[in-house]
């Protein structure tokens, strides 16, 4: 199969994202394209390697494969945010010589409050004289 014109649009909206996408937040932002052709861009480009998603609460997440990230959710504002820096090489070493396994990738997930809502917070508690 080829690169047509939907799936390169599609790709190329997640080359700009700096967060991952579900495919309903694709589709709005091509207006023009239905749901049901994002997803089978989506299908495609997975199938092909160009794409990784995860799930989280029920959606797919997708993102470029060629670009290794990590990820964190803040559990309150529910944004999403990419962390671009990974320090889990020496990780993935130990796990290999000590147990043997061979890692071809990883993925991890990070949960937790963001800055903005952290700051919120103690601006809440000092308001209530906590």
């Amino acid at each position: 199969m080829k690169m047509t014109k939907n799936r390169q649009q599609v790709y190329d909206t997640l080359v700009k994202s700096h967060t991952p996408l579900t495919a309903y937040e694709i589709s709005k932002m091509l207006d023009e394209m239905s749901l049901t052709t994002v997803y089978r861009a989506l299908d495609y480009l997975y199938e092909e390697g160009q794409v990784k998603y995860f799930v989280l609460n029920d959606f797919k997440y997708y993102y470029v494969s060629v670009e290794h990230k990590h990820f964190f959710q803040c559990e309150n504002c529910k944004k999403l945010f990419v962390l671009d820096e990974c320090l889990i090489e020496d990780y993935e070493r130990y796990i290999e010589a000590h147990l043997g396994f061979k890692v071809s990738e990883h993925f991890i997930f990070f949960t937790g409050l963001c800055k903005e809502c952290q700051e919120l917070s103690q601006f809440s508690q000092k308001e209530v004289g906590v």
